[in-house]
C-alpha cells in the first residue's frame, strides 16, 4: 500500500509538475490533491496523510489557517507540514516555523532535493 502525502497547490502547474515529480522518485507513494486550504484540512482529516506540503497563498483558505487548523486538532496536529511556497524571505521563514511547519520550501522546486526531503518525513 502506498505511502500518503497531501499537496495543497492552488497552480495547476505546480500539481501537475508535483505528480511527474513523485511518479518519477520511485518512491511508493500516493499524493493526495487539494486545491486550497479548506480541501487540505478536509483531505488532512479524512486521510491522515504521512507529511503534507502546503502552500500558503491559496484561495478559500490560505495555508497559514489551514496549518493552524490542523496543528491545533489532535487527529492531525503529528502529522509534519512542510511550507512549500514562493515566498523566501527570513521572516516568512520564521512565520512558517512558529505556526508549526517543520521546514519551509522555497518555490520553484529543485526535483531531487525536495525528493530528498519528503524521505526524511516518510522515513525512506
Amino acid at each position: 500500500m502506498p505511502k500518503q502525502i497531501l499537496l495543497a497547490e492552488d497552480d495547476e502547474d505546480n500539481r501537475d509538475l508535483m505528480v511527474f515529480v513523485v511518479d518519477r522518485s520511485g518512491l511508493d507513494l500516493e499524493l493526495l490533491l487539494a486545491e486550497n486550504g479548506q480541501e487540505a484540512v478536509d483531505i488532512a482529516r479524512a486521510k491522515k496523510p504521512l507529511l503534507i506540503l502546503m502552500d500558503m497563498q491559496m484561495p478559500v483558505m490560505d495555508g497559514f489557517t489551514a496549518t493552524k487548523i490542523l496543528k491545533a486538532d489532535p487527529e492531525t496536529t503529528a502529522i509534519p507540514i512542510i511550507a512549500f511556497t514562493a515566498q523566501a524571505r527570513g521572516e516568512d521563514k520564521d512565520i512558517t516555523r512558529s505556526i508549526g511547519c517543520v521546514e519551509h520550501y522555497t518555490k520553484p522546486m529543485d526535483p531531487e532535493e525536495l525528493i530528498g526531503l519528503i524521505r526524511r518525513y516518510i522515513g525512506e
